[in-house]
C-alpha cells in the first residue's frame, strides 16, 4: 500500500483527499463523504451484493434506504467518519468505510463495503491499512469490527492485518475482531 499524501497533524481530520495503491497496483482516492455524496452512495450500495450488504449491516436488506444513507452522509467526521473511495478513472465510488469512536476516543469500530465487481484487488487491505493508520494518529488506541462468522474472507483479512476474534457477549452470530494500535 502506498500513500502518496502526507499525514495530517496529530488530532486533525483526515487530509481531503488521500491517494492510495493496492497490492494489485490499482489507484484509489480515498476521502471524507460530504452531503453532496447520498446519490453515489446510492448508487454504489446497489452494486454490492446482497450477501455483502447483509455482511455490512448486520441484516438482510434489500437497499440501503434514504434514511440510512442521510446517516452515513450526517457525521460529524470527528468522532464518527465516513468515507468513499474512487478510483483513477469515471467508474464511480469503489467502496464505502466508516470508522466511529466512543466518546472517549479511544476506541473505534471500522466497517468497510466494496463494490461486487472491485472485490479482490486489493481494496479492503489497503483501505483498511489506512483507517487503522488514521486511527492511530488520532490516538485510538482498539480498532474494533463487527462481522457476521459467515463473512469469512473479511474475518480472514483482519486476522491476516492483526485483528483478534472475540464472541459478542449474548449474540452468537457474530464476532467482535478487536487490534490493538497502541
Amino acid at each position: 500500500m502506498t500513500n502518496n499524501s502526507p499525514p495530517p497533524p496529530s488530532g486533525t481530520g483526515p487530509a481531503i483527499t488521500t491517494e492510495l495503491t493496492t497490492g494489485t497496483g490499482l489507484r484509489l482516492k480515498v476521502r471524507p463523504v460530504t452531503s453532496a455524496d447520498e446519490p453515489a452512495l446510492a448508487k454504489f450500495f446497489r452494486q454490492v451484493t446482497a450477501e455483502d450488504l447483509r455482511f455490512r449491516f448486520l441484516t438482510a436488506i434489500d437497499e440501503v434506504s434514504h434514511a440510512r444513507l442521510v446517516e452515513m452522509i450526517s457525521v460529524d467526521q470527528d468522532q464518527v467518519e465516513s468515507f468513499l473511495v474512487t478510483g483513477p478513472d469515471e467508474a464511480g465510488v469503489l467502496a464505502a468505510a466508516m470508522l466511529a469512536a466512543n466518546p472517549a476516543g479511544e476506541r473505534a469500530e471500522v466497517a468497510i463495503s466494496i463494490r461486487a465487481d472491485y472485490k479482490g484487488r486489493g481494496i479492503g487491505w489497503s483501505l483498511l491499512g489506512h483507517l487503522a493508520d488514521h486511527a492511530r494518529r488520532k490516538g485510538i488506541r482498539i480498532l474494533e469490527s463487527i462481522e457476521s462468522r459467515d463473512n469469512h474472507s473479511a474475518i480472514a483479512l483482519e486476522r491476516e492485518m492483526g485483528f483478534t476474534a472475540h464472541p459478542v457477549e449474548g449474540d452468537p452470530a457474530p464476532v467482535l475482531l478487536r487490534r490493538q494500535l497502541a
